[in-house]
């Protein structure tokens, strides 16, 4: 089992890096779970007490407001750390996280993370950096949410996720409804900005794949340089 778990750990950015008798340590408190399509893994103000790390699969995060329409945050994958904010606090999670897909995940109790953490203090230091790195994708997601309109996001999301660079292809590996959430709208505003960008001649849709036709204006678009036909 300690064999499967640390090629697991193999995957994380946080992990990968430290010494293999820690590895040994940490694998002894790792406990492994499956977690199913559409199942929720924590609910925000729910009492935190430990974290994750995703084995395979792919989690939300998301805040859900008073009038109970959700914010995505971010999409976590495989080898990616989920939770890991309340380790430090001691306090609830902040936020939300449902499985997309199917997921293999592990978890870390707390109160056994951090005595070990604290007979090898790099992987606090390790996951300052994560939590710094989150720090300004959190900034700058309120940067775009609140100076930067639906078009200009969504040209930034196909901008920055292309998977083929040189034939400049995207696909969505989420719904349109999920996407929406993300980028701060709702799933008719963006099918209409989809269309519009098809119209004009700046991408191309096929089911769940995106290719880009016209990358200058669409990193105009980000800059706010928008068409005339998407200022309406």
């Amino acid at each position: 089992m300690h064999k499967a778990l640390l090629e697991s750990f193999s995957k994380s950015d946080l992990l990968r890096e430290m010494q293999p008798e820690f590895l040994t340590a940490l694998a002894s408190i790792a406990v492994e779970r499956r977690l199913p399509a559409g199942q929720t893994l924590f609910m925000q103000h729910q009492d935190a007490t430990g974290f994750y790390l995703i084995n395979s699969g792919n989690v939300r995060i998301y805040r859900i407001g008073s009038d109970g329409r959700e914010q995505v945050i971010h999409q976590f994958g495989e080898g990616e750390i989920v939770g890991e904010v309340p380790v430090f606090e001691g306090t609830a999670y902040p936020a939300c996280a449902t499985a997309n897909t199917d997921c293999e995940i592990i978890y870390f109790g707390r109160d056994r993370f951090i005595a070990l953490g604290r007979q090898q203090p790099e992987i606090f230091l390790n996951m300052l950096g994560i939590l710094s790195r989150r720090l300004r994708q959190f900034v700058e997601l309120i940067d775009d949410l609140s100076l930067k309109d639906v078009s200009a996001r969504l040209a930034k999301y196909l901008m920055r996720n292309c998977t083929d660079k040189t034939k400049k292809v995207v696909e969505l590996t989420q719904s349109k409804g999920a996407l929406a959430s993300k980028l701060g709208t709702i799933p008719a505003t963006l099918s209409r900005t989809f269309k519009k960008f098809q119209e004009l001649g700046v991408i191309k849709v096929s089911s769940n794949k995106i290719e880009i036709l016209d990358c200058e204006m669409l990193e105009s678009i980000v800059h706010g340089e928008k068409p005339e036909a998407l200022q309406a």
